[in-house]
This record gives C-alpha cells, structure tokens and sequence, in this order.
C-alpha cells in the first residue's frame, strides 16, 4: 500500500487519542456556544464513541485534525442513526471535507445495518443544507424556531430535517390531500409507497418540552383530543407528532382550526408521522432546494 500525500486529506474512524483535538476544534469555531456540552469534554466524547452512541470520524490532514463528525445512535430509534456534529476548521472550509466525513459515515452506517440516516440542516447555514443534497439526503419536514443559537440572532434557529434510506423505507399509500401532491411526488420516488398496514399498537398520549417547544404525541388523534389541544396557551410552541395514516388525514380540518399547520413527515420507530406546528413564528428562511419551499408554502396555508 501507498503511503499518503503529506498534504492529502482522508477521513478515518475516530481513535482515542483524537478527543482532546476535536474538542479543541469545537472550541475554535464555536468558541463556548455549542450546543452539546460534551464536546467540550475529551473524557465524554471517548465514552460516547466507546459505548457506541456515538461513531466519529475525523478528517485529517498530515498530523493536523481538521474536521469531525459522527453518527449518533439512539436507543429509542433502533435502525436508524443521525449524521450530526459535521464541524471543520475555516482553514480547510470550501475544500470538501463535510462531504468526505460523511460519505464515510454513510458506508459506516451502511456496514452497522443501520436502515434509515437523518441529517438536521440549519436554515442560517446554507452549507449544511448542499453538504445533506450532495450525500442524497431528502428533505421531509421543517422544524422551525427548533433551538436556540448563538448564530441566527435574538430568534430560534430553523431546520430542515432530511432523512437517507440506506434500506427499504417506504412512504404508507394515502389519500393524499390534492395540495400536496407537488410537494410528495419526489418522496414517493425517493421512497416508495407501501400498502401493508401501519403495525398495531399506537403509543399514549405523551408530552415533553424541549427548551421553547412542547412536543406531543397524541396517539391516534380524534375529535376529542385535537379539542383539548387546541386550548392548550395560544402561546406556546407545539410539535404535534401524528400517525401517518387515513385516521389523521380525516382529521386535517380540525387541526386546521386548532391553529396546526402541517410540516412534514418524520420517521418513527415503525414507519412515518405526520408533524404539524402551532406558535411558531414567520421569519424569512434560506433554503437550497424547492422541496423545502414548497412544504414551507404549504405550512403557511
């Protein structure tokens, strides 16, 4: 085997011994803001990749650590992984090495049998957003006023959610409402159709806040419940996370009233939801592809 161009640029699995360098590196380009405080930590990013939530990557230049990013795997989402904490040093930006970290981890996730990877995209950085198309990601759902950052102003920062079948992971075979046919037909080429019914058993009614947000996943929504809701404070900003299936599209008229805008389709642990936001603002957004505009408009009705 050849040895390596001194000035060439490769990715690798992380080793030990890289923790204390790609923690320098978050602390270079975020300085103390980044979100996950383990970064900041050299002894938790070891334990993290040791354990196996997380595998990092590192993009090395000769004995200079340039870039990072890893797969991070959720217990509760079995089969699926998400490419996150892509960050590479401004010395080496424009020059390929977000795409390089992740063509690794894709054959990484492809070798693991993970089915199914996400990638969540921030509005205020266009770069993550061509980094996700040029690793054949597709984008299926808009998270907005998402998280606080640093970097977008006094407002929460916005996301596109994107997801990459690495295996089978077919959209269910709805009635579809006519408006957002547009906007699906390059999923369901992307994905498929199925229809096979949804497995049996919806989860209960379950709420968590994160940061700003409520989100809640009510079971299999009815009249009843979507009423309830509704009357949760006008205020608060709410992710409804909703079975993809005829049950809620029957309900589109009423989540229209409680004030639910839809927003996308997310992957749950058996198939698709349905998400639909309420108390989000109406700030101007980037995006770098029209499947995104397009759910946007659909949102704002």
């Amino acid at each position: 085997m050849s040895a390596r161009h001194p000035q060439a640029t490769w990715a690798r699995d992380y080793q030990p011994s890289d923790a204390a360098d790609i923690s320098a590196l978050f602390r270079s380009i975020y300085g103390d803001r980044y979100f996950y405080a383990d970064v900041y930590l050299p002894s938790q990013i070891q334990q993290r990749n040791a354990s196996g939530q997380w595998r990092s990557a590192v993009a090395v230049r000769g004995d200079r650590l340039l870039g990072h990013a890893a797969l991070w795997l959720d217990p509760a989402r079995p089969g699926q992984a998400e490419l996150a904490m892509n960050v590479v040093h401004p010395d080496a930006r424009g020059q390929g090495l977000a795409s390089l970290l992740g063509r690794h981890l894709r054959d990484a996730a492809a070798e693991l049998g993970i089915e199914l990877l996400t990638i969540k995209q921030v509005c205020s950085h266009p770069r993550s957003q061509y980094v996700a198309r040029s690793l054949g990601f597709h984008n299926t759902a808009l998270l907005l006023d998402y998280i606080d950052t640093p970097f977008a102003g006094p407002e929460p920062e916005s996301i596109v959610f994107g997801c990459l079948p690495l295996k089978p992971r077919p959209l269910p075979k709805l009635a579809w409402p006519a408006g957002w046919e547009t906007w699906l037909a390059p999923l369901r080429q992307a994905f498929d159709e199925t229809d096979a019914p949804a497995p049996a058993g919806l989860p209960r009614l379950s709420l968590s806040r994160h940061g700003q947000r409520l989100e809640i996943v009510p079971g299999q929504p009815c009249e009843a419940r979507l009423r309830e809701l509704a009357a949760l404070p006008a205020g608060q900003l709410i992710y409804l996370k909703c079975p993809a299936n005829a049950e809620t599209l029957a309900q589109l008229a009423q989540l229209e009233r409680g004030g639910f805008r839809f927003s996308g389709l997310l992957p749950d642990a058996a198939g698709w939801q349905l998400l639909f936001l309420r108390g989000h603002g109406d700030g101007d957004l980037d995006f770098c592809d029209p499947q995104s505009e397009q759910l946007r408009r659909l949102g704002a009705g």
